[in-house]
């Protein structure tokens, strides 16, 4: 199963949170800010050994893909894409999941932001294999990371109250909780069963469709006037 295995690196930021060290051209992504390598670097490796560089795909923009195919040579050059306008999460992986069913139908997804920090590589590759098997078999999966203090601008994910951190065993999510006042999140932080959202979602690529078709039709039905996306297309 692991040819199947794909991973989607959301990398379409516009450079403003790191202003003025950040620019459009040169969003935080792409810049030093931990060792020598970029924060997409440090992205993809982090999936050494997990997912081959070339099952790896970028969602960018105008501004940001020439500079990371300069940055991730390993990957093929025709899978770092700009995205035609920013419209945000839902849409960017509607429109890789789109692809990736289109050239093999039993692709199974990883969604990867290209901001993350995780110092605990080799601790973080077992989460991932252990996430991409469960998405074989089922619907989705999402990773939760402890929180440490009552955060207000991450959303939160309910996990039943017997979860202890660094449980590697997939556990059922009990709800999503979206961007919390302060008082609710010194709640969350308190039971002890509550996670940061790490924007980490595993999956295969025809569950993702079938759930933008379900709860965002509109989305479903530009992903679906859009022409055939097969290996001849990206390499013309």
């Amino acid at each position: 199963m692991a040819n199947h295995r794909y991973a989607l690196i959301m990398a379409g930021g516009r450079g403003t949170r790191f202003w003025p060290r950040s620019r459009k051209r040169s969003a935080k992504q792409v810049l030093r800010f931990f060792g020598e390598r970029t924060l997409i670097q440090q992205a993809a490796d982090r999936l050494e050994g997990v997912v081959p560089p070339e099952n790896i795909w970028v969602l960018a923009n105008d501004f940001l893909q020439a500079e990371i195919r300069k940055q991730l040579p390993q990957v093929p050059k025709q899978q770092i894409i700009a995205e035609p306008s920013q419209q945000n999460t839902a849409p960017c992986i509607g429109l890789a999941a789109k692809i990736l069913a289109e050239l093999d139908p039993k692709a199974v997804m990883g969604v990867f932001p290209a901001d993350h920090l995780i110092v605990k590589e080799a601790r973080f590759r077992k989460f991932v294999k252990t996430a991409y098997k469960a998405a074989e078999t089922s619907d989705v999966v999402v990773l939760g990371i402890q929180p440490r203090w009552a955060e207000t601008g991450y959303g939160y994910i309910e996990f039943p109250r017997n979860v202890s951190p660094g449980n590697l065993e997939i556990s059922p999510v009990s709800s999503f909780r979206e961007k919390p006042d302060e008082k609710t999140a010194k709640k969350f932080l308190k039971a002890g069963n509550f996670f940061w959202n790490a924007g980490m979602f595993f999956w295969k690529a025809s569950t993702v469709l079938d759930l933008v078709r379900r709860h965002q039709p509109k989305t479903a039905t530009l992903l679906a006037g859009l022409p055939s996306f097969t290996s001849r297309t990206f390499m013309s």
